[in-house]
């Protein structure tokens, strides 16, 4: 039996070229196909797969696979003259992170103008802050870098002064990843 070692380099090449009609076995680019977060044992230096959406979309961040993606809807009534925090992500669980990618806030006139402030756990530390007059406020942000909680925290909205009269509508958009 003769057995070759295996080489250090390996040249791969596929028989067709670009924009041309593919015929016998050309080599394809792959990923794996998720639909849970990719492994957490991966480090610098690691080979890790492409990862693809069940419809064979590159994932490409800052977006995450439709399955890990969350989203958060106001309550009927919106906070009313308040400082109690609301909850619109739990915890993701153990080294797992929740990142916020959008958010729109709608005011009221407001009695008493507030802060508005996102925050990394109960009463945690502050990841956005803007200030709502007492005429109201419709703003839509997206976070070209996502607001990234702290692994297995959970996010909160919260007005930090009661407003008096008028309602705050929230609504957030996230993922969960590493």
């Amino acid at each position: 039996m003769n057995i070759s070692p295996v080489p250090s380099t390996l040249t791969v090449s596929g028989v067709n070229g670009e924009d041309v009609a593919a015929s016998g076995a050309p080599v394809l680019t792959a990923g794996v196909v998720r639909s849970a977060i990719a492994p957490s044992t991966l480090v610098a230096g690691d080979v890790a797969r492409l990862s693809m959406t069940t419809a064979a979309g590159l994932v490409v961040m800052p977006y995450s696979i439709p399955e890990v993606t969350w989203s958060y809807a106001a309550a009927a009534s919106g906070i009313v003259n308040t400082t109690t925090a609301v909850t619109v992500k739990t915890a993701a669980g153990t080294g797992i992170r929740n990142y916020i990618k959008n958010i729109q806030i709608m005011a009221e006139a407001l009695g008493t103008a507030t802060e508005f402030a996102v925050r990394d756990g109960a009463a945690g530390t502050v990841l956005f802050r803007t200030k709502i007059t007492t005429a109201g406020v419709n703003i839509n942000l997206t976070f070209d870098t996502p607001l990234r909680g702290t692994a297995n925290t959970l996010l909160e909205v919260v007005t930090l002064t009661a407003s008096g009269t008028g309602a705050v509508y929230v609504n957030v958009q996230g993922y969960t990843g590493y």
